[in-house]
């Protein structure tokens, strides 16, 4: 988890990327300005905890990691999969902003921001749960036998 992209990728609300994030000059409006700032934190932890190989810090960090993969799993890519026209809603509120995924029927992809975030975070949770269960072994092993 070095240099996590997913830190890097998850501030994309504090730069201006035109139609990626509906943002064109600075000063950025960011609506979730507190929630980015502890989420930010808590990646930086995660991070450190993985640099360091603190166990807890690691099944903690992978558990925090897996939370959001369900989160963003039920928000964008379970709705984006089923054809259901209650997704319009989302999709009007994020159509303006630049889409990598193709709309068809009622299938409303998520933005690319998020699109991407995820691209990102799904492999990040599955190496960090990897990591942390063979950090465990490691662990188990360099005991010595009673």
């Amino acid at each position: 988890m070095r240099g996590s992209p997913v830190c890097l990728l998850r501030n994309y609300r504090w730069v201006p990327l035109g139609e990626w994030n509906a943002q064109f000059t600075f000063p950025v409006s960011n609506d979730q300005f507190y929630p980015d700032i502890v989420i930010g934190l808590l990646l930086l932890w995660i991070a450190w905890s993985f640099e360091v190989r603190s166990r807890v810090g690691m099944w903690i960090g992978s558990a925090l990691l897996l939370l959001w993969v369900v989160v963003h799993s039920f928000d964008w890519w379970i709705p984006y999969a089923r054809s259901l026209p209650q997704n319009l809603g989302r999709y009007s509120f994020y159509q303006h902003r630049t889409q990598i995924l193709p709309v068809f029927g009622y299938h409303f992809p998520p933005d690319g921001g998020h699109a991407l975030l995820d691209f990102i975070l799904f492999p990040t949770c599955i190496i960090s749960v990897i990591a942390t269960f063979r950090s465990q072994d490691g662990a188990n092993k360099s005991k010595p036998p009673v």
